[in-house]
């Protein structure tokens, strides 16, 4: 495929940025992370590609990330951060988000001095600007660069720009960590994280999703959030018990389906709501 004059305009914005540079990338292994991880890797002066490991991960997004540095060969660093044992992150604040980019990127910016690097980057997007997203402030505190936001770069252009160089990753769903979908100011605990891994792993693998997201609503009830066209697939009689059984064994004791089906941040919808 071709890509269109603005986003090679963007591109080359990207490569001239990091030929610059000598980087470590904070890469989860989405779609997002993946595409600078390859650039990085091929224009860069020198780079790593950091990975966090933790209970946060949804699915297999550790060793997904081990998958595409091993292709592509990029140097990788996998790190270990226990989330669960930071007092204000398990307590969920509406800043949570803020809270663990902090604890995480101060971490990288050790490893960036131990080793000599210039910069740290992640994979924001401007997309991520439309959205309650803490996190970036965290970012900003510590001077992380977001060159996707940097240079004006959406979602659907990484996407475009990654169909470009044939990367794996062009159409991997977005995802994001487990604690997004415990509502603000519940507490985030093992047994729940676990909870909702299981189930959005067995709806996954059952009915062959690729997107779906089990939010967890006082510690019993699950709201499940499906691609429209999903929701009208699977729920049949036979599906909605199996469901229904599968979660009442993981220690949901409520299982609902959104109509509304599956939005990124949709737990942000109730801070919107109350501001109004």
């Amino acid at each position: 495929m071709s890509l269109n004059e603005n986003i090679k305009n963007k591109l080359n914005a990207l490569i001239t940025f990091l030929e610059e540079h000598k980087v470590i990338l904070a890469f989860s292994g989405g779609v997002d992370s993946s595409l600078l991880a390859y650039l990085a890797k091929k224009y860069s002066k020198d780079m790593i590609a950091i990975t966090v490991e933790s209970i946060l991960n949804p699915g297999d997004d550790v060793s997904e990330a081990k998958k595409f540095a091993e292709l592509f060969k990029i140097p990788q660093i996998v790190i270990r951060k226990e989330a669960l044992k930071n007092e204000k992150f398990i307590q969920n604040p509406k800043n949570r988000c803020y809270i663990c980019k902090k604890d995480i990127f101060t971490s990288i910016l050790k490893i960036r001095d131990e080793k000599g690097f210039d910069i740290i980057i992640d994979g924001s997007n401007v997309d991520d600007l439309g959205d309650y997203r803490p996190g970036i402030q965290a970012l900003n505190e510590l001077n992380i660069i977001s060159p996707y936001i940097k240079y004006d770069v959406n979602k659907q252009e990484i996407r475009e720009i990654s169909n470009y160089f044939n990367l794996p990753t062009h159409n991997k769903p977005s995802g994001a960590c487990l604690a997004s979908r415990i509502p603000y100011e519940e507490e985030i605990t093992e047994k729940k994280l676990l909870m909702i891994k299981q189930a959005e792993h067995f709806l996954r693998e059952r009915f062959n999703l690729e997107q779906v997201r089990v939010r967890l609503h006082k510690g019993y009830l699950a709201r499940i959030e499906l691609i429209p066209q999903d929701i009208i697939n699977i729920t049949n009689k036979e599906n909605l018990n199996i469901i229904n059984q599968k979660f009442k064994s993981l220690g949901f004791c409520y299982i609902t389906i959104d109509l509304q089906g599956f939005r990124s941040g949709s737990l942000n919808e109730v801070i919107d709501a109350k501001s109004d």
